[in-house]
């Protein structure tokens, strides 16, 4: 069995100092609902930008504890020009930016708009796309319960309770633990866990679960 290698607390806390991470929901399934920021909001992000890159993620490229892809990290303007004349980016359309999201959303990858934590510059430096197994924000999160580390999205879950067939598709897609299976594989839901990034909306085999503003 992998031995699952965690970022320590020091490390959690100075990514807490230096940045902002903001969960952008992707949601295709329902992104015609006036209720939903799905897809959209990335696009929207990725058509504003003047310049984009993409790079390896930093997270899982250092941890190494999952077999998602490595080449997910989407970089904008300034940040993208260092990141190539660092080497550790190479420029991209946005096009190519845009099939990067799809792709990272499908494969069950949480995006997080990331901000640096010392500007008021409302444009993301990067765009993320994060498994809690790697992430220092999101394992930061869910393993060593540091609060501030996510910044939740404007958006939550239902679900329609009746016709749940308790399959457990979308507990295996939530990283944030808000979807899980009692001892009667009955499903439990706790909103107040949920960061509205709408991974299990797309999942949900019964189409049965959405997204609402909180």
């Amino acid at each position: 069995m992998k031995t699952i290698k965690l970022w320590t607390k020091e490390e959690n806390l100075d990514f807490k100092a230096r940045w902002q991470a903001i969960i952008i929901p992707v949601d295709i399934q329902i992104e015609n609902k006036q209720i939903t920021l799905d897809l959209k909001r990335v696009e929207s992000i990725i058509l504003k930008a003047e310049k984009i890159a993409l790079g390896d993620c930093f997270c899982r490229s250092k941890l190494n504890n999952c077999d998602f892809p490595l080449s997910t990290c989407v970089s904008f303007n300034d940040r993208a020009e260092k990141m190539v004349e660092s080497g550790r980016a190479k420029w991209i359309t946005k096009k190519e930016a845009k099939s990067v999201a799809n792709d990272t959303h499908n494969k069950g990858l949480v995006h997080m708009a990331i901000h640096h934590s010392n500007t008021s510059n409302e444009f993301p430096v990067e765009i993320c796309s994060c498994c809690s197994c790697c992430c220092g924000a999101l394992q930061g999160l869910v393993h060593a319960n540091i609060s501030g580390l996510v910044e939740r999205s404007e958006f939550v879950t239902i679900s329609d309770s009746e016709s749940c067939t308790n399959c457990g598709e979308c507990v295996t897609r939530c990283h944030f633990k808000a979807r899980t299976l009692d001892s009667n594989s009955n499903l439990l839901f706790k909103p107040e866990l949920c960061y509205g990034c709408g991974l299990c909306v797309t999942t949900c085999p019964e189409s049965i679960i959405e997204l609402i503003k909180r």
